[in-house]
């Protein structure tokens, strides 16, 4: 009988916390010093866009020539009276960030290559050197009680992914890498 309480236990604890991260409230994306509100022409000025908890955002090891950032992000829709949080992990090509194609070009153009510098932007363009995944998410109502509905694929490439250079959506991936290193992605050599 222990058993059977235990796992039950167990199973409602996977069913009712689904995310690492904790449920938060309207109210609670507002205290600055544990949230920053990520500017986005989406936003409607009334509480909803993306929040980056700022306690959640660490560097985690990864192969070489690569960075990789986890966080939880909170994508607030007051007027759908909901709140997804997203566990999100960036992997950063450190030899695809702006300052290294730059490096490169220069490099290529003191050996008498012509290549024209738009070349840069196009490289960047095709491949922004990150690469964001979704590990876990869940989804809350305003006040912060669970809400029993799935975070939808096509929801996602909305919000946040993929960052493609010159995309809204490759702020908040240079903003964790800000955040976790202290300089920009595309500052790095």
């Amino acid at each position: 009988m222990k058993r059977i309480y235990l796992l039950s236990l167990w199973l409602l604890a996977c069913l009712v916390l689904p995310m690492k991260g904790q449920a938060v409230a309207q109210a609670d994306l507002l205290n600055a010093e544990r949230f920053e509100h990520i500017d986005s022409s989406a936003d409607s000025g009334r509480g909803d866009g993306k929040y980056l908890d700022l306690s959640s955002v660490k560097s985690v090891t990864a192969l070489n020539g690569h960075r990789r950032i986890e966080a939880s992000i909170y994508v607030s829709m007051p007027a759908a009276n909901m709140i997804q949080g997203l566990s999100v992990q960036y992997d950063y090509q450190m030899d695809r960030s702006l300052r290294h194609l730059i490096n490169v070009h220069d490099n290529s153009l003191k050996q008498g290559d012509k290549t024209p510098y738009i070349s840069i932007w196009r490289a960047k363009q095709g491949n922004s050197g990150i690469t964001g995944t979704v590990n876990d998410g869940g989804t809350y109502y305003n006040d912060g009680q669970i809400r029993q509905q799935r975070v939808y694929k096509e929801n996602l490439n909305a919000m946040i992914l993929p960052a493609d250079f010159g995309d809204e959506k490759y702020k908040l991936p240079n903003l964790l890498y800000q955040k976790a290193y202290g300089i920009a992605y595309d500052d790095e050599t």
